[in-house]
């Protein structure tokens, strides 16, 4: 049998790279009309009309590539805004403190003093989490940036078979031993290219396994 072909069906005429249907099946649209209408006191009127968008089908969803790595973190900007007010509040009763000088306003004062106490003490707990966070947000993103790669290979070796409904890798695209040959739905596609990239990625070189046998069992 050819190796591109589908391992359920056995045929190939209806097998595509799974890289070559998701860029078939999501992309920038761009269609021209004509709309007809009518106006008060007026015939039909007809106009051209033309139309941009982004689709994106229901098929190239669930052949979508692994997300690019990011540094970004919508936490982060959320604990940053925070750190602001904080800051913002601080300096707001701060100045009411100072402001109220006179006798009569010793309670405005008071309240001015406690305001900016309280806010100017939890920025150090703010600026505290943004570090624990920032550390755990780095480490996650180094662990998926050096497993990426792998997982993108994986992608770009799949095969989709269009009469089955069904991806698969060509014998000798990836490693034997993580499915190879077998037919895999395609909701199930985004997690096993996720989860044989990342077993691919941590595996230790051939040469380091050879390495590591005893003497007696190199060959």
């Amino acid at each position: 049998m050819n190796q591109l072909a589908c391992p359920r069906c056995g045929q190939m005429d209806q097998a595509q790279s799974a890289q070559s249907v998701y860029g078939a099946q999501s992309g920038t649209s761009h269609s021209t009309g004509v709309a007809v209408g009518g106006g008060i006191g007026t015939g039909p009127m007809a106009m051209g009309v033309t139309m941009h968008g982004t689709h994106v089908s229901n098929l190239a969803q669930r052949l979508a590539p692994p997300a690019a790595p990011q540094r970004r973190s919508a936490w982060n900007c959320g604990v940053f805004a925070l750190f602001g007010l904080l800051i913002i509040m601080g300096l707001l009763g701060l100045s009411g403190y100072l402001l109220h000088s006179e006798p009569s306003e010793s309670t405005d004062r008071t309240v001015g003093l406690a305001v900016a106490i309280v806010f100017f003490c939890l920025v150090p707990v703010v600026i505290g989490l943004l570090l624990v966070q920032g550390r755990r947000l780095k480490r996650r993103y180094e662990n998926y940036a050096a497993v990426w790669p792998a997982m993108m290979h994986v992608w770009q070796s799949a095969m989709v078979c269009l009469r089955c409904h069904g991806a698969f890798f060509p014998p000798g695209a990836i490693q034997a031993e993580n499915g190879a040959g077998q037919l895999i739905p395609l909701d199930a596609f985004p997690a096993v290219v996720a989860d044989i990239g990342t077993r691919i990625a941590l595996s230790p070189p051939a040469s380091s396994v050879q390495q590591a046998l005893p003497p007696d069992t190199q060959g």
